[in-house]
């Protein structure tokens, strides 16, 4: 090897060796940064799932809260008879109001088969059941108040008055259609209210 190829490879080496220098040290010191790319990631980044942890458990499902309403009903002999049923307070807003609907709907087959029955109109719907602070109100469209006949009004309304009666504490009242029942069906029944066991007291 010639001076002028020792030269050469001189000027190589200390190029090198400054390319190294500048690529990998500042003023400053070392900078781990400069190695990012080959240093491991954390510990935790690797820490593997372990195959027997346990899946979360489920919640236990809310027990649903039953309250037992009374309806009334007419038995073979015309007397009325209560008979119950069960009302989920977890989806009822209102076990009032769930009565009074159990009562339009009464009986079912079965109690039907065991010679109970109804004087309320199929066709009654209930328009409403608004419950106040101090009152109730039940409003019911007029196919409440037709057909049947006298005795059959009387023994619907009782019906209803011994329903309401047996689910609520306050006074009650009924609207036929959204006016006060003061007055029912085609032969004028009077209805005093709030109702009472007196409400077709004369």
């Amino acid at each position: 090897m010639n001076a002028s190829q020792k030269l050469g490879l001189f000027i190589l080496i200390v190029i090198s060796v400054a390319y190294v220098y500048f690529s990998f040290f500042s003023a400053e010191g070392f900078h781990p940064s400069h190695l990012k790319n080959n240093t491991n990631p954390p510990a935790e980044e690797l820490t593997p799932i372990s195959e027997n942890e346990e899946p979360q458990q489920k919640e236990p499902e809310k027990e649903h809260i039953y309250k037992t309403i009374k309806i009334f009903v007419a038995d073979s002999n015309g007397n009325l008879r209560s008979l119950n049923r069960h009302c989920d307070t977890d989806i009822e807003k209102s076990c009032f109001e769930f009565a009074i609907k159990e009562l339009i709907l009464a009986p079912t087959s079965w109690e039907k088969s065991k010679g109970f029955t109804s004087e309320i109109p199929s066709g009654t719907k209930i328009l409403s059941v608004r419950e106040g602070e101090g009152s109730v109100m039940i409003d019911l469209s007029s196919a409440f108040e037709t057909g049947g006949g006298t005795e059959s009004i009387y023994t619907r309304v009782r019906q209803l008055i011994k329903t309401a009666r047996a689910n609520t504490n306050l006074p009650v009242y009924l609207y036929i259609n959204g006016r006060q029942a003061d007055v029912i069906g085609g032969e004028g029944i009077m209805i005093k209210q709030p109702l009472t066991e007196r409400s077709l007291d004369d």
